[in-house]
């Protein structure tokens, strides 16, 4: 008989072995400025994933988290669920969970962690370097928080959002694992930011545990794993005409109001650290 050795098994099959539990705590409704209802999001999670914590977070808002708890009392789902919402700080989006009440969006980052903090909840920053130059009349700001916020509220952060599942960020994911991995030291996540169905569960944070209380404790334990799903080409199309409006939408604001200010690049990650870091080989690396 051949002997058994856990590197034959791939990530999903670990993560049964383990008694590991699966989290997406990044993801909109038609609350914010994603496409789907919250039924549907609660239906699709239900049937097409194996999740077993979310988080909806809306862009300013928890109606769309309201809503789940409602829907949640009328039919039995076996995924737990999260209160949150993506708060707009001026320096940029910061994913404010386990909270109780809304906090206003426009406040200093600093004010912002506090405000979570003081309801008890989890300070995630979202895609702490993304930045977009083009505009959208809806929003302050489309960017994360960046280098500079990351290490001045170094204290205030419970973790980081080292993988965004949105395809185009894939450079700005490896500077946040890189930053979080080298000064930061927090626990880190990894979410959809799904605006589409077919997006939710594409990106997703590993626990030990299956529920909403054991995900909070590994957070504060920074007992977490970032890991994602592949996409489909289906998915990716999807995506493609769900953000053509969109993007159509902020090139226009932008061409008649101004860019956002640049920001300088302050995080360049040398290959070599790259390869050291996360184990990579020379072809994945790009």
């Amino acid at each position: 008989m051949r002997k058994f050795d856990i590197h034959d098994l791939d990530v999903h099959q670990i993560e049964e072995l383990k008694h590991l539990g699966k989290a997406d705590l990044h993801m909109h409704s038609r609350h914010s400025d994603g496409r789907p209802s919250v039924q549907e999001i609660l239906d699709y999670v239900e049937d097409k994933t194996s999740l077993d914590v979310i988080a909806i977070t809306d862009h300013d808002t928890m109606d769309g988290y309201f809503e789940a708890v409602e829907l949640m009392k009328q039919k039995k789902y076996r995924f737990e669920l999260v209160p949150g919402e993506e708060v707009t700080s001026r320096e940029g989006h910061i994913l404010a969970l386990y909270i109780k009440e809304p906090i206003r969006p426009g406040l200093e980052a600093h004010s912002v962690l506090k405000k979570i903090h003081e309801q008890g909840g989890i300070a995630i920053a979202a895609h702490p370097f993304q930045h977009v130059r083009v505009r959208d009349p809806g929003y302050l700001t489309l960017d994360g928080v960046g280098l500079v916020t990351l290490l001045k509220e170094k204290d205030l952060w419970t973790g980081v959002e080292v993988l965004n599942a949105t395809p185009t960020l894939g450079a700005e994911n490896l500077r946040a694992a890189f930053v979080n991995r080298t000064m930061l030291l927090k626990s880190e996540t990894g979410s959809s930011d799904a605006h589409i169905l077919e997006a939710i569960g594409k990106g997703y944070t590993v626990f030990e545990g299956k529920t909403a209380k054991e995900l909070r404790e590994a957070l504060r334990h920074h007992q977490t794993q970032a890991l994602y799903d592949k996409w489909t080409i289906f998915a990716l199309f999807k995506y493609l005409f769900f953000f053509i409006p969109l993007g159509l939408r902020m090139v226009i604001y932008t061409l008649l109001n101004g860019r956002s200010a640049k920001r300088p690049q302050l995080v360049n990650v040398p290959k070599t650290t790259i390869k050291e870091t996360f184990q990579l080989k020379d072809e994945e690396i790009k």
